[in-house]
């Protein structure tokens, strides 16, 4: 008998301990209502072009209740640059009327507003930070503080997501290139680009290189004079993503007789701000 309550005992306090074990365990997981511990965008480093058009950052919301509400509430750069240009306004078209697909540019006029809203914004509901096409944004790092809510409460995240913007970015070059190409800004006028072509170390006029309308698929330039110190091109900015190609003029000499050849290779490249640029090719 006293074997048996010896046992009794033991099961029961066995039992004790399981469950103060599974209540502690049940309060670590959020309640309906509440806003998860774990929530952060995925990819808390991000990059974007500035003057681009972009939507960034995929918010994981883990276990909290839906639907969450998201606001910016401090906005830093690294170097404390000036984030004035993150809040300015820029023409946004909007249609107010559905499209056909046969309208006059008239008839488009009427069918559209423009309105001016921030170059940069959060959604409300899925959290990603949204950048407009035509922003001013400078080349820096901005770090976000964001404000998480829902029925429950709110959360701050502190540098929720940060932001690298750049002017510029070379996104592919050919393999028979010597070197990825180059780009420079150096001025803020006119909107043009100059491309300078080297061959074996020396930079070519105008006249040696060669990018023709066919072929400048992406930055929708238009060609204005082949210079001494290279191409150069009238762009409308900003340049999206492009696949371009450039022609160098090859001149072999062989018994006294010059050969000329050709040869073409393209390179990927985007430019977000408006201003004056040279790009360099190294072949």
């Amino acid at each position: 008998m006293k074997r048996n309550r010896k046992i009794s005992w033991v099961l029961a306090a066995t039992f004790l301990v399981y469950g103060v074990l599974l209540m502690n365990a049940c309060t670590k997981i959020p309640q309906e209502g509440s806003i998860a511990p774990d929530i952060s965008y995925k990819n808390r480093k991000q990059y974007a072009i500035s003057g681009l058009e972009q939507n960034i950052g995929d918010f994981q919301v883990s276990t909290s209740t839906l639907p969450l509400n998201f606001e910016i509430l401090d906005i830093q750069e690294t170097n404390g640059k000036n984030i004035s240009a993150l809040k300015e306004n820029v023409p946004v078209i909007r249609y107010k009327e559905p499209l056909v697909g046969n309208e006059t540019p008239a008839e488009l006029l009427l069918k559209t507003d423009t309105v001016m809203t921030p170059a940069l914004s959060i959604n409300q509901h899925t959290g990603k930070v949204e950048i407009l096409e035509g922003n001013k944004i400078p080349a820096g790092e901005y770090h976000f503080n964001v404000k998480v809510s829902n029925q429950s409460g709110s959360k701050v995240l502190k540098d929720a997501i940060v932001i690298e913007f750049k002017e510029y970015e070379v996104k592919s070059w050919a393999s028979g290139m010597l070197k990825q190409p180059e780009i420079e800004r150096v001025g803020d006028s006119p909107n043009q680009i100059r491309f300078v072509g080297h061959l074996n170390g020396v930079a070519l006029g105008g006249d040696q290189i060669d990018f023709t309308k066919n072929r400048a698929s992406g930055f929708k330039g238009t060609f204005v004079n082949d210079a001494s110190d290279g191409e150069i091109w009238s762009v409308k900015f900003p340049v999206k993503e492009s696949d371009t190609f450039c022609t160098w003029k090859m001149v072999s000499s062989s018994g006294g007789a010059n050969t000329i050849s050709y040869e073409a290779y393209n390179f990927n490249f985007v430019i977000g701000l408006p201003g004056s640029y040279v790009i360099r090719l190294y072949k």
